[in-house]
């Protein structure tokens, strides 16, 4: 029976990293990259080979994948994991650090998704899963450009999706809420680099307070769960929202309206 290959993006710590070594543990041969080698490293293992590169180097990704294929001969399941994220209002974060935020939310995702689709769609079969946000269904004062980049994830995939799938490939969208990772406190870190003004003050209070739960949140295992669920299943979901606060929050976006949701945000 052909083992199965799966390549894992951000993985080095937290989602990435939970999701490569749980992928590891269920019989796939994972390909975990990420640009910190020396935290790949430590999860190295005959099941999971480190794969130094940045998701914004084109040029690293095809040779990533074509070492894939050469010592391999297929890729099973893409899991586009590698993201940050930039807080601050729209009207402070400077341009240069809203195109960094595309260029790895967004295009970094579409660079390996291009990367991987000739060879699936060459094997019949393949799963690609794309990790976003429950802020990629709504928009929060201050999370206005990390937002609008997982907003742009949900269209990319809702079109590959149709355009794949006749040809055995599978595309999932999974949508995590607050999780216990190292995510948050560099969020808060590249925060502090936007020159906000008084007016604005209530609004980082308040990104500080939504950002107060996450100790208290489930740790990234929820998420590396979700994902192998997806993998090998039959017939996967086509998007998947946890824990149970993201499910509550889409909810209540729908039941509420935009206008009233919009309120409570706010408040």
């Amino acid at each position: 029976m052909t083992q199965r290959v799966a390549l894992v993006t951000g993985a080095s710590s937290g989602i990435g990293r939970a999701t490569a070594v749980l992928l590891a543990e269920n019989g796939y041969y994972v390909f975990a990259a990420a640009r910190r080698m020396d935290r790949l490293e430590q999860i190295r293992s005959d099941h999971i080979e480190p794969v130094g590169l940045d998701v914004a180097d084109e040029d690293a990704i095809h040779r990533a994948v074509n070492h894939i294929i050469l010592t391999k001969g297929r890729v099973d399941v893409l899991v586009n994991n590698a993201a940050y994220g930039q807080l601050g209002a729209i009207e402070c974060v400077s341009m240069e650090a809203a195109h960094r935020q595309f260029e790895v939310n967004v295009f970094g995702y579409a660079r390996f998704m291009q990367a991987v689709l000739p060879h699936m769609r060459a094997q019949k079969s393949g799963r690609i899963l794309n990790i976003t946000s429950i802020l990629g269904k709504m928009s929060t004062p201050g999370f206005g450009w990390y937002a609008a980049s997982k907003h742009a994830i949900e269209a990319l995939t809702d079109a590959v999706r149709g355009e794949v799938m006749e040809f055995g490939i599978d595309v999932v969208l999974i949508a995590p809420g607050l999780i216990k990772t190292e995510f948050v406190p560099k969020q808060l870190e590249l925060l502090k680099t936007v020159a906000h003004p008084p007016a604005y003050q209530k609004i980082i209070t308040g990104l500080h307070h939504l950002m107060a739960g996450e100790p208290k949140a489930p740790g990234p295992a929820i998420i590396g769960q979700a994902v192998l669920n997806a993998v090998t299943s039959p017939n996967p979901p086509v998007r998947h929202a946890l824990p149970l606060d993201s499910k509550m929050a889409a909810a209540a976006r729908w039941l509420l309206g935009a206008r009233l949701f919009a309120w409570a945000i706010r408040r």
